[in-house]
């Protein structure tokens, strides 16, 4: 069994609005807003996608009627940070395959594009192009989870099924216990 596979967990949360007024977050958006609040391991491009503030968020979207794609091609959502940056598309993995007992499986990658934006900013994901994200996503919708499989890009699938089979259990459950408060909201 594998212990390893993961270089970095990320845990991004939707945060009650008691604690977003606190932190002088804008409450009520219309678009969930995913804060990273624990972090294991390390992974460079959420450097760059910090606030001045220290924050790193995501917003999660529905791609139908933004993503010109047919049905069977396109992302059931996507995930955007800051300055407009495409974090990932979340492609749900089987519907009715939860792990956990509550947790939906998705996939991803990261931005493969060499800039992103009206400006054409240098996108921080590029020399990280080839990873793969497995996501576990709260049945609630309010936590997404992110394991970054390095160099996962084309095993992204094959991963996925290893998630829901169990085979990368142990693995989660350590980056989750060794998982460090990323912001002291």
């Amino acid at each position: 069994m594998e212990t390893n596979i993961f270089s970095a967990y990320l845990n991004f949360q939707q945060l009650p609005d008691e604690v977003k007024t606190r932190n002088k977050i804008k409450t009520g958006a219309k678009i969930p807003r995913y804060d990273l609040t624990r972090m294991a391991g390390y992974y460079k491009p959420i450097d760059s996608m910090k606030t001045n503030r220290g924050l790193v968020y995501l917003y999660l979207t529905e791609t139908r009627g933004i993503i010109n794609s047919p049905d069977q091609r396109r992302a059931d959502r996507f995930l955007m940070g800051k300055d407009s940056l495409n974090f990932s598309s979340v492609f749900l993995f089987d519907c009715s395959t939860l792990i956990d007992g509550n947790r939906l499986i998705g996939y991803g990658n990261p931005n493969r594009a060499a800039t992103f934006g009206k400006n054409k900013t240098k996108n921080p994901f590029l020399e990280c192009k080839d990873d793969g994200f497995l996501f576990l996503i709260s049945n609630d919708w309010q936590t997404i989870e992110t394991l970054i499989i390095p160099n996962g890009y084309n095993t992204i699938l094959g991963n996925a099924k290893a998630l829901a089979d169990g085979v990368y259990t142990e693995a989660l459950e350590t980056m989750r216990a060794t998982a460090q408060t990323f912001f002291p909201y």
